[in-house]
């Protein structure tokens, strides 16, 4: 019985350093994932000038609700975008529109 015990308090020792460092190596995994995670990409900027090509809204818009047009990015990204003259006290919303909120997650712009 006394060997028993002398086993386990030789063994003790070993397996908290083992624990510890199980332990250390897996905390500085986690930290690591965390520094080196992925970030958004960023807002591509294109240069636009009087030369690039025009393009309407009413060509590129969707109404999504009463005076408001939605507008996708991509497709008016390099181009000039032409707002007709009697679209007056309408919302251009570049981006999402979120109809339950009633806000645009985007750029608004009051036409």
């Amino acid at each position: 019985m006394k060997n028993k015990i002398m086993d386990f308090a030789r063994l003790l020792p070993i397996v908290a350093a083992g624990v510890l460092v199980c332990a250390g190596v897996a905390y500085a995994q986690t930290e690591k994932r965390v520094i080196e995670a992925p970030r958004e990409a960023p807002i591509k900027i294109d240069k636009v000038t009087l030369n690039s090509p025009t393009i309407n809204l009413k060509d590129v818009g969707n109404d999504v609700a009463p005076g408001v047009v939605e507008v996708a990015p991509s497709s008016i990204r390099g181009k000039q975008l032409v707002l007709s003259p009697g679209g007056a006290g309408r919302h251009v919303c570049i981006g999402k529109w979120n109809a339950a909120t009633k806000t645009c997650e985007g750029v608004l712009i009051q036409g």
